[in-house]
């Protein structure tokens, strides 16, 4: 256990200097990504707590870095106590998009641990994946597009393209979108998710919400 020290100082350091790096346009303003940035502000101002609740918001909708940062949080104990275990299972749900630091901060911590400490991440990763994995995100996703293209057409008859739209990005900018663009970004939202599901994981979740 003497390399946990040395694992945990380089992988939060390589970890957080990737935080809120994306390349390509500005991620528009979804749930997660509004609570990863007021996580991140939390944290900052010393609201440890706070910031590992936005964090747990944000995971619940398939964010990376939201489910990245939790991780870390229980390798450095901050906001809750330090867990290896822990850590490595919501690294190993992190992991699941194929990001390669995060693969690698998985295995390394994987190495670190006890054999208790492997059966204890197993287990914890298996309920993870049920409340916070790809499928449980997409269903959350596909309600909270729902949502928001219901409050934008309400009752209207005008075309959507004929509305406009002000939307935030993911760093404060307001951006002007006509309604067909918007609901462009909306879409593109659950399609981001949908992509890393397989076909019959795809048709399961369609099955279970048409019940």
């Amino acid at each position: 256990m003497q390399r946990r020290p040395v694992i945990a100082a380089v992988w939060v350091a390589i970890l957080l200097a990737s935080a809120g790096v994306c390349a390509g346009p500005p991620i528009f303003a979804t749930p997660d990504q509004a609570d990863l940035i007021l996580a991140a502000r939390s944290l900052k101002d010393g609201h440890e707590q706070e910031a590992f609740d936005r964090y747990l918001r944000a995971a619940r909708f398939g964010n990376k870095d939201a489910q990245k940062s939790i991780a870390l949080m229980y390798i450095k104990g901050i906001g809750v106590g330090k867990d290896w275990a822990r850590a490595y299972a919501w690294l190993k749900l992190a992991a699941t998009h194929q990001n390669a630091r995060i693969v690698s901060a998985r295995d390394e911590v994987l190495g670190a641990l006890r054999e208790d400490e492997i059966a204890a991440a197993d287990a914890h990763y298996q309920e993870l994946v049920v409340e916070y994995g790809d499928q449980a995100a997409l269903g959350r996703r596909v309600d909270w597009v729902g949502e928001q293209k219901r409050e934008l057409t309400g009752s209207r008859i005008e075309p959507i393209g004929a509305l406009r739209v002000q939307v935030a990005d993911s760093t404060g900018y307001n951006w002007e979108l006509s309604g067909d663009e918007y609901f462009r970004v909306l879409d593109g939202y659950v399609a981001e998710m949908k992509r890393y599901l397989e076909p019959e994981e795809l048709q399961t979740i369609e099955t279970v919400r048409r019940q």
